[in-house]
């Protein structure tokens, strides 16, 4: 038993320093690797940070686009009302002269 006792003792002292410093290595290794991990969802929320920014950049400009384009539109059709209404305007005042009996003897058509 002395002689086992006398083995075991240096067994146990260098299992004590060497087991506290593995321990303590993987630990630092899980941490780090942990970190890593982190950091790498910090830079993918980042980039969906930016294609978001992205993406309301592009809707403020079609919504801008759109809203000209709307504008345009119905400053065309007002053109087109107005041309209409100056065409039925004259078309009307020709038919008034033209079924007039005195003028269409006279012959100012």
């Amino acid at each position: 038993m002395g002689d086992a006792l006398g083995v075991l003792i240096p067994i146990l002292a260098v299992g004590g320093w060497i087991i506290p410093v593995t321990v303590k290595s993987v630990l630092k290794s899980q941490e780090r690797r942990l970190e890593l991990q982190m950091q790498a969802q910090q830079g993918q929320n980042d980039a969906v940070t930016q294609q978001i920014a992205a993406l309301r950049q592009e809707v403020a400009a079609l919504r801008d686009t759109s809203t000209q384009f709307d504008m345009s539109l119905e400053h065309g059709v007002q053109r087109l009302e107005e041309r209409l209404g100056r065409v039925e305007t004259k078309a009307a005042a020709q038919s008034v002269r033209t079924s007039s009996p005195a003028e269409q003897q006279v012959g100012l058509h």
